[in-house]
């Protein structure tokens, strides 16, 4: 395991030590007008429901509002504050949503990070959004390792773990001794817990409202309030159309928005139970599952990892529900429920996003479920909320009628918007309270994006006259795998570090399950050999597997345009 040189200590061992911790849940520097408020309110009215089931291990709302102090509190000690970007590394795991509100609370920045990701892809996006922090589950430790040798502002370094028997190894120990890091263990937690529980007694009964608890907390502390029309709430890293990812800027009026409003479309009440099988790291997880149970205290059912025949048991074990996924995760429970038909009584809605679902495969699936799924639209620079088929009211082949408050339509080359009609197929723009701020230190792709207000969303599609939009095809090069946004260039600019290659085209092409597959068209340099294996191992290293390329094809010459430019077309 590589060493990793830090020029000081990243974390004050006292400030997290269970006496420390649990002797002063006061003086934290909690910030006002952000999303805390929300979760701190329906803990408030419904602090013994159980908000969260992961395996065999629960939190009731009190208890995930109790962690999410106590780790806000070792936040503070240790010097975050508002305004700066803390990096979450997780996976789908009942410790992120701890990790996330502390986050949030004191009005920092959080820049959550696909556990797919390899070191140099987490080093890139730690250094890109300035992160001066990063809370990361304990199995994650190896994997991100040496990329964080490459992290120099990184001031805070924060391991969670749930499990009693976890300590570091001696070669661990060895390796990020200098870093003072320490495990936070269930132990710990539970003491933190139990601390609030007997001094803030978290009921109705004491406190009237979010802002009575949360000035308790406070303490002495000075109130400070967020700008949630310009303060990040989140920066969220997108595939790169140029190479290297980049970060959406989600102010805390995009979040607001995104979570009060989409429960309402859903008709989400404090009966449901999602299922949480989609990232929490994607905003599709956090804001539709995570979020959006906590603004209508419902309860969810987190799945680490996708396997049809485990959400069918869990949807009946559990009586879930609701279920958000993407179009692959149902092609996979049709096929499961092709073989092995069942009812399932407690399923009422299921929603599909990420990727366009084939009509004809929605209307099977809903049959098998006996549940209508509403298909939506979005993408992460509008806060994953812009279109979705209302209950009862779908149009197959339709992603739905925009949310209120956005403005969605279809523009030609020269920038006029097109009135209603299949036949006026244009790039789908739209603006309003969804839309990002930015991508972060990057304003030329932020000019590119948003023009006079509106975003470009590189699709290319339609609204009919009842205003429901229809996505026909996308003017940008972006894959979809799995639900995953994959950009070509990004994949081009690894392969080229290859010194055996001089030119690459990266494409997707069709794959019956998984949407599509990405295909790597190869020109060697003269005299040189290299193999299939060798070009999928060389971007394995350095890339999330999702990205690899799953054809890899050696060409004489890639064909071009009279401008240089290839034609991708030719090499389907």
């Amino acid at each position: 395991m590589p060493n990793i040189a830090m020029q000081k200590p990243i974390l004050n061992v006292a400030a997290v030590s269970p006496t420390a911790s649990a002797s002063s849940s006061k003086n934290i520097a909690l910030a006002d007008n952000g999303i805390f408020e929300i979760f701190v309110q329906s803990a408030l009215k419904v602090p013994d429901k159980i908000m969260i089931r992961d395996g065999q291990a629960t939190l009731t709302y009190e208890e995930a509002l109790a962690r999410s102090v106590s780790v806000a509190d070792v936040l503070c000690k240790n010097g975050i504050k508002k305004g700066d970007k803390v990096g979450l590394y997780f996976p789908n795991h009942l410790d992120f949503l701890p990790a996330f509100f502390a986050v949030t609370a004191i009005g920092a920045t959080v820049v959550p990070i696909n556990p797919l990701l390899k070191s140099e892809e987490i080093a890139h996006i730690l250094n890109d959004s300035k992160a001066v922090g990063l809370i990361l589950n304990h199995q994650f430790l190896s994997a991100c390792q040496e990329g964080l040798a490459q992290v120099a502002q990184l001031q805070l370094l924060l391991l969670l773990s749930s499990s009693d028997d976890f300590v570091l190894s001696s070669e661990q120990q060895s390796a990020v001794g200098h870093l003072s890091l320490v495990n936070l263990t269930e132990n710990f937690l539970a003491q933190s817990t139990q601390k609030l529980k007997g001094e803030l007694a978290l009921t109705h009964k004491t406190f009237a409202d979010a802002g009575a608890f949360m000035d308790h907390v406070r303490g002495e502390h000075p109130v400070q309030k967020i700008d949630s029309q310009s303060e990040l709430g989140l920066i969220v890293y997108t595939s790169g159309t140029t190479g290297k990812p980049k970060g959406a800027m989600l102010t805390f009026a995009n979040l607001q928005f995104a979570i009060n409003t989409y429960p309402k479309r859903l008709e989400i009440t404090e009966k449901d139970s999602l299922l949480a099988v989609l990232p929490l790291c994607h905003l599709y997880g956090l804001l539709v599952v995570l979020l959006g149970t906590i603004v209508q205290t419902a309860s969810m059912v987190v799945l680490k990892e996708f396997d049809p025949v485990k959400v069918l048991d869990l949807i009946e074990k559990e009586s879930i529900t609701a279920t958000p996924m993407v179009p692959t995760m149902y092609q996979f429970i049709s096929l499961e429920l092709e073989k092995a038909p069942r009812k399932l009584p407690s399923l009422r809605l299921g929603m599909c996003g990420g990727a366009a679902i084939p009509p004809e495969l929605h209307k099977k699936v809903e049959q098998q479920l006996g549940v209508q799924i509403l298909e939506g639209w979005s993408l992460t620079e509008a806060s994953v909320i812009s279109t979705l088929n209302p209950i009862g009211k779908p149009k197959y082949g339709s992603v739905g009628p925009t949310f209120p408050g956005i403005d969605i339509g279809a523009f030609n080359d020269k920038g006029e918007r097109l009135s209603a009609g299949e036949e006026n197929v244009g790039e789908l723009c739209m603006q309003g309270p969804n839309v990002m701020a930015g991508y972060y230190g990057n304003k030329a792709a932020t000019d590119e994006s948003i023009i006079d207000g509106w975003l470009h969303t590189g699709d290319l599609g339609y609204l009919d006259q009842d205003g429901y939009v229809f996505v026909v095809g996308r003017s940008k090069e972006m894959i979809i795998r799995g639900g995953m946004n994959i950009y070509p260039r990004e994949i081009e600019a690894v392969i080229l570090r290859m010194p055996e290659v001089k030119e690459v085209a990266v494409l997707g092409v069709p794959c019956q399950f998984m949407g599509e597959r990405v295909k790597a068209c190869v020109v060697l340099r003269e005299g040189k050999e290299l193999s299939e294996e060798a070009v999928k191992e060389f971007c394995g290293k350095v890339m999330a597997e999702y990205k690899v390329p799953r054809i890899v094809q050696f060409l004489d010459a890639i064909p071009k345009n009279s401008t240089g430019k290839a034609l991708k077309r030719l090499l389907t």
